[in-house]
């Protein structure tokens, strides 16, 4: 009697913790309102929104693998800031997006390496980040605020 009890209670523990453990919870956020957030932050005066029709030809991201957006670029050329934030449409559009996002960093270190020295220098603290569905580049002198509003942003 005693060990069919311990078994059972083994069992009952092992299927609770099976359970707890076996996915997390879907992240939200709402991107518009987190870039709207992070432009308060933003010392850049020459940036610019992107629309969904900025994907395909900038980034090469197919809009039809975004669930939602927000992008908000240097328009000058001279600054390597470049905020791009996507909730991608499923898993494997999040790794497409991913790859592209980091495509893009490397295209930026290449640009930033000789003709900019001082942006390549901010740029090299910046990264790709993932997380679930969402990913995001975020290249900006105020970086690590920015990070935090995003980070924050995901519940």
């Amino acid at each position: 009697m005693k060990r069919t009890f311990l078994f059972l209670l083994t069992l009952a523990a092992a299927l609770f913790l099976w359970t707890g453990c076996s996915k997390a919870a879907a992240k939200e956020a709402d991107l518009t309102m987190v870039m709207e957030n992070m432009k308060q932050k933003i010392t850049n005066t020459q940036m610019m929104d992107l629309s969904s029709e900025d994907l395909m030809p900038n980034y090469g991201i197919d809009p039809n693998d975004v669930k939602q957006f927000a992008a908000y670029v240097d328009s000058t050329g001279t600054k390597g800031d470049e905020i791009l934030l996507f909730e991608a449409s499923d898993d494997s559009a999040a790794g497409k997006i991913e790859e592209k996002l980091n495509d893009r960093y490397h295209q930026k270190e290449i640009e930033m390496k000789d003709y900019l020295p001082e942006e390549y220098a901010m740029l090299e603290k910046c990264k790709v980040e993932r997380d679930g569905n969402f990913a995001a580049l975020i290249v900006s002198p105020q970086y690590e605020d920015l990070e935090q509003i995003y980070h924050n942003s995901l519940k």
